[in-house]
């Protein structure tokens, strides 16, 4: 018997059925945000990232996996917002580079595009921190490999993709210890879990209401928090021939959380810093800025945990 595979349609359809299912998680996973900073956005912001990318294939209609992805990732990066967007986007670009050339795919082909999907996060991020979402997204793409060496189809490789996500976003707290201060699981971890189980439900035709995910949602508990954290800032660089790695090493050398990713012609840039305009001047001298984005992290910090202990106040009464 011929083994079952998929095509670009059916991608497409999986990642609009994650992002359904992101946006009704959007809140849980806001309030998991600790780390990097506790601002609250994490779940807004890959659900954001995740809609630019469905709306980029939104009207296509081919049958082609290597265009649908493309498409997606670009739109991704485009779109991209905050640490745990820019991360998604490399995500979803090192899973478009993994299927190029494929119309169709088996499940060996998904789980070696995942495969590449880790590496490619990995190597985004200047110091990669364990028990994050890279941490779920390296195990998970471990478990497809595994599964489709057995000679799983699809659907069984996605169930043991998200079987292994939720086991790693429980374990995160015990890789990262800010998390377990805390009380929580890791956000971005979380997010991207709820991201492998949409996929899963439009791959097993499956409905997503009422699942339960077997993941610890607890809110997070009051922390000693850093008392100033300066700005959070994000830009398109637009150009011909930009030099990457030299703008990563550069800007790393200029801020904190640093993610500066995408290729010759694209790059997107986010970071944490208390000199946003240094950070400008220099990208201005290597292409043309768009989509600046810059917001004081203090605000943010402050709004978050005032709504927390609010929500908490109520819950008393």
């Amino acid at each position: 018997m011929a083994e079952e595979r998929f095509d670009g349609q059916t991608l497409k359809q999986a990642l609009k059925s994650a992002e359904v299912l992101l946006e009704k998680r959007i809140e849980e996973i806001n309030a998991l945000n600790v780390f990097p900073v506790p601002d609250g956005d994490t779940g807004i912001n890959m659900y954001l990232t995740l809609q630019s990318a469905t709306a980029a294939v939104e009207s296509l209609s081919t049958s082609s996996v290597a265009e649908i992805s493309a498409k997606a990732a670009r739109g991704a990066l485009l779109g991209a917002r905050g640490n745990s967007g820019v991360i998604l986007s490399q995500i979803l670009r090192g899973m478009a580079k993994g299927l190029e050339m494929k119309e169709r795919i088996s499940s060996f082909d998904f789980a070696q595009a995942l495969r590449n999907a880790s590496d490619t996060a990995y190597r985004a991020i200047a110091q990669p921190v364990e028990g994050t979402i890279i941490t779920v997204m390296r195990e998970a793409s471990e478990a497809a490999i595994r599964q489709a060496e057995r000679g799983a189809n699809l659907k069984q490789t996605m169930a043991a993709i998200v079987s292994q996500a939720r086991k790693t976003v429980k374990r995160t707290p015990e890789l990262l210890p800010m998390l377990k201060e805390a009380g929580v699981v890791d956000a971005g971890g979380k997010g991207l879990f709820y991201i492998f189980l949409g996929m899963k439900d439009f791959i097993s035709q499956r409905m997503t209401e009422g699942e339960e995910s077997g993941v610890s949602s607890r809110k997070a508990k009051s922390s000693k928090t850093q008392t100033s954290y300066g700005f959070d800032l994000q830009f398109l660089v637009e150009g011909d021939n930009l030099p990457l790695q030299e703008m990563r090493d550069k800007i790393s050398s200029m801020g904190e959380s640093v993610l500066v990713v995408g290729d010759e012609h694209l790059i997107r840039v986010h970071a944490h810093t208390w000199e946003p305009q240094a950070i400008l001047d220099y990208g201005s001298t290597k292409g043309r800025l768009t989509d600046i984005v810059m917001e004081h992290m203090d605000e943010q910090v402050k709004t978050f945990q005032e709504a927390r202990a609010k929500a908490k106040t109520k819950r008393r009464w």
